[in-house]
């Protein structure tokens, strides 16, 4: 960056590779040259890039080897969306897509159960058979459809049991559209309630919240601090959340801007 644009002392953040303030992409199927554009201005920024939901089926695989090794140049962890992981394990040929993974560069992989039901023993059996492909396990609770969704009490035990059997984090469900399912309701604003309840007892580091919506991350932002875990990111919105954790925006900037920043200006001698 120019001088001309490194006169405002910018408030600290975590450096890569973060195990708390992880950005996590939703890629809901860009091609080469625009993932090329984003990673030129934000891949700083991104932790971990999904290959949503099963698209990764509808593109020719050398774009998406292609991808992937671009995208771990560039520090990026890469997993498969959690539907393809369903549909293989529906199939019974799981294994065969942790052994794809593994072959084309791929370095995590999501686990879940939003669309297809699976045991939460045999997501275990799951996350221990990642971890021997060396795939590094996100396991995602809660269901696409709100009628089928779990209760509170279910989900808090279900993240607690994944964790234990070695899940590198968690993911709350909000889907791509933050909307009735998870702990948003329908009109996409967090249910505290349920909130406290489902997180009860839990490392909040260890879970990452699905926040598509810009009132999503400001929530969880000044709730749990500007580095907390959020997913289901697009990748035009990655500089955006970013203004928002240091606060550089008018929704974020009196409680982190104004509180971290100060700390930073003192710490390093710029202000008394």
């Amino acid at each position: 960056m120019g001088d001309s644009f490194t006169f405002l002392p910018m408030p600290p953040r975590s450096s890569k590779p973060r195990n708390h303030g992880i950005t996590m992409v939703i890629d809901t199927g860009l091609g080469l040259l625009h993932t090329k554009d984003q990673l030129q201005i934000c891949s700083e920024y991104i932790d971990l890039w999904k290959l949503g939901w099963a698209t990764s089926q509808l593109q020719p695989p050398e774009v998406i080897e292609s991808k992937i090794s671009i995208l771990r140049e560039h520090e990026i962890s890469v997993c498969n969306g959690g539907t393809l992981l369903e549909l293989a394990e529906f199939q019974g040929i799981s294994s065969k897509l942790f052994s794809v993974l593994a072959d084309v560069g791929a370095d995590a992989t999501e686990i879940s159960s939003g669309s297809l039901e699976i045991s939460s023993d045999r997501v275990c059996e799951l996350i221990s058979e990642a971890k021997s492909y060396r795939l590094r396990p996100y396991c995602e609770v809660g269901k696409k459809i709100p009628e089928n969704d779990y209760e509170v009490s279910e989900y808090n035990e279900r993240i607690k049991l994944f964790l234990e059997a070695g899940a590198e984090k968690v993911i709350i469900e909000a889907r791509e559209s933050g909307v009735g399912v998870g702990v948003m309701d329908s009109e996409g604003n967090v249910n505290e309630d349920d909130l406290s309840a489902i997180i009860d007892g839990i490392d909040i580091d260890s879970v990452i919240f699905e926040a598509p919506k810009k009132n999503q991350q400001v929530f969880f932002l000044k709730r749990f601090g500007p580095e907390a875990n959020l997913g289901n990111i697009a990748p035009s919105d990655v500089i955006s959340l970013e203004t928002l954790r240091r606060g550089l925006r008018g929704d974020t900037i009196e409680d982190f801007y104004f509180v971290v920043g100060e700390r930073h200006l003192h710490k390093h001698g710029w202000r008394d």
